[in-house]
C-alpha cells in the first residue's frame, strides 16, 4: 500500500496542490489508468459526497493523472465486498466530520476490507485522521469539549500517526468557548501528534514513512516546528 495522509490535496482554487513534490509522488504510486473509490465521511448525504468526488476527480485528471472511474462508497453501497472495493487502485478517505466518518468506517468493517490492499490511499482531513490505528478526535462542533465527548477512537490501522490537519486553522480554533489549542496541548501530554499545515502530507511505502514540507511534533504539551526544507522527514 502507498498511503498519502494530507490535510487537503487540493488549493482554493479547487486545483491539485503541488506543494512538496505532492504530485510526482502521488502519480508514481498509480498506473496509467486509474479506478477511483471515494469514501464517504457523511454516508447520509450523498449530495456532498457525489460533489466532493466529481471535483476531485476534476482535478486529479487536470492534474495528468487520468482517473477513468470515480466510485463512491456510503450507505447505498454499504455491503460492498473486500473484494469489490480491493478492485479500486485508489481509495481516497474523504474529509469531513471525524467521529461520523469513524463510525461508517466501523460499521461496515473497512479495516479488514483494506488488509492485503496494494494499491493507493488518498486520506483527507477526517479520513488521514481515522487511518490511525487510535483516531484522535479533536473537538470540532458544539458540545464536543464535554467529559462525556469520546476522543480517542478505534481507526483502520493504516498508520499509528495521529494526525491534527489543518494545524493553523484547527489549533487557533474555539469550541464551546475553549480554546482548541490548549485542548491538544493537554490531551498530548502523554501521546505524540503529528501537525500537518496545508500543503504539507505524510507518505508511507514499503514500510517507510515521511513527511514532505513542514510539520509539527505536538508531544508532552508542547507542539515544535520542523522545517523539512528540500528533504523529506521522518516522524520519530
Amino acid at each position: 500500500m502507498n498511503l498519502f495522509l494530507t490535510s487537503n490535496p487540493l488549493k482554493k482554487d479547487g486545483s491539485i496542490n503541488d506543494a512538496n513534490d505532492f504530485l510526482w509522488n502521488f502519480k508514481y504510486s498509480l498506473s496509467y489508468e486509474n479506478n477511483a473509490l471515494f469514501i464517504a465521511s457523511d454516508p447520509t448525504y450523498r449530495v456532498a459526497t457525489l460533489r466532493f468526488a466529481d471535483q476531485l476527480k476534476n482535478a486529479i485528471n487536470s492534474a495528468g493523472v487520468f482517473v477513468k472511474s470515480m466510485d463512491v462508497l456510503d450507505n447505498e453501497n454499504a455491503d460492498m465486498s473486500k473484494e469489490e472495493i480491493q478492485r479500486h487502485n485508489l481509495i481516497i478517505l474523504a474529509g469531513g466530520h471525524v467521529p461520523t466518518q469513524n463510525s461508517f468506517f466501523n460499521e461496515i468493517d473497512l479495516k479488514s476490507k483494506l488488509e492485503g490492499y496494494n494499491g493507493t490511499v488518498l486520506g483527507i482531513s477526517a479520513g488521514s485522521m481515522n487511518a490511525a490505528q487510535e483516531v484522535y478526535a479533536i473537538p470540532e462542533v458544539e458540545g464536543e469539549t464535554a467529559d462525556s465527548f469520546v476522543k480517542f477512537l478505534p481507526g483502520l490501522g493504516l498508520t499509528n500517526v495521529q494526525i491534527v490537519p489543518h494545524y493553523d486553522e484547527t489549533m487557533a480554533s474555539v469550541v464551546d468557548g475553549k480554546k482548541i489549542d490548549n485542548l491538544v496541548l493537554f490531551d498530548s501530554r502523554d501521546k505524540k501528534f503529528l501537525g500537518l499545515p496545508d500543503g504539507s502530507y505524510l507518505n508511507s511505502a514499503d514500510g517507510h514513512e515521511l513527511v514532505y514540507g513542514p510539520f509539527y511534533t505536538i508531544a508532552n504539551g508542547i507542539s515544535t516546528r520542523t522545517e523539512a526544507g528540500f528533504m523529506a522527514k521522518s516522524f520519530d
